[in-house]
């Protein structure tokens, strides 16, 4: 069962330790594990998070869809329980509430022809869906999982829109990808970008970085600041490393205070049902 909503959560040094053999809590975890395991031979979800990670652009695109799949009705129920986990649903609102800011940002560019770049794309469905309602809008889309690209590629050309986006497999924290950017972006999306990375230091070192080699006049981002399932999800889902999934939560105050320094203040600041995560869009400090 999932932390109470109000209870102390574990510190990121607890996530990362293992637990001792002989403890009960242990014990319940091992037991959770086999059981995910077990139900990834008949829900598809839980198959494509094994397979991909569950911090991965294959695993998003499924809680993104929220139908669904498995073999016969045992395993499409594994499945929608799944989808019903208060993290699964706190991202599709934050789908929602990234949309909603990437089309604030959008309009609010002084230009008719606005290029918005994400860095650490996965298959973008919310920078795609937003650029679909702003015709002159274009995309320069990245990620470094190859079937993320693959993927968000694909979701172009469904919506009609392989002309107006640019695709390749590239670091988000790497100067030389910041520095080969083909257009300068107005707008730069990160969703989901900071949990996965440990290291403050590195945020803190990137949003500089996108300050003084891109210059956006607009960043988006969404951090996870409480998550009552982060100690499950850190002992019994696996990340697209193979490793366990231990993500890192951080207040939003801390990531606008990396901003501030690099020259941003925040336009908008929301929250999904639960307050798992925040949106965030930045705008350049005159």
């Amino acid at each position: 069962m999932p932390t109470r909503p109000d209870a102390p959560l574990p510190t990121f040094a607890d996530l990362q330790r293992e637990l001792p053999l002989t403890s009960p809590r242990a014990w319940r975890f091992a037991a959770q594990r086999a059981a995910s395991r077990a139900g990834a031979l008949v829900s598809a979800g839980l198959r494509t998070g094994y397979r991909h990670g569950f911090d991965s652009g294959p695993f998003m695109d499924h809680v993104y869809r929220n139908r669904p799949r498995g073999r016969g009705a045992f395993g499409r129920a594994v499945d929608r329980r799944l989808l019903r986990r208060r993290t699964c649903v706190a991202f599709r609102d934050i789908r929602v509430l990234a949309e909603r800011a990437i089309g604030d940002a959008l309009a609010a560019t002084e230009t008719p022809e606005p290029v918005v770049a994400d860095l650490a794309a996965g298959p973008a469905p919310y920078l795609l869906h937003a650029i679909a309602g702003h015709p002159g809008a274009r995309a320069v889309i990245r990620d470094v999982d190859p079937e993320a690209i693959d993927g968000a590629r694909a979701a172009a050309r469904t919506l009609g829109l392989d002309g107006r986006a640019t695709f390749a497999r590239a670091d988000a924290f790497d100067r030389a990808t910041l520095r080969a950017l083909d257009r300068r972006p107005d707008v730069v999306v990160e969703l989901g970008l900071y949990g996965i990375y440990h290291d403050d230091a590195r945020i803190e070192r990137h949003l500089a970085d996108l300050a003084a080699l891109v210059g956006p006049g607009q960043i988006v981002f969404n951090v996870q600041t409480r998550n009552p399932e982060i100690e499950y999800i850190a002992r019994v889902w696996r990340n697209a490393a193979g490793e366990r999934c231990v993500w890192r939560l951080r207040p939003v105050e801390q990531i606008l205070g990396y901003a501030a320094a690099a020259g941003y203040a925040p336009a908008s600041v929301t929250a999904d049902r639960f307050g798992i995560y925040r949106v965030v869009r930045l705008e350049r400090s005159a």
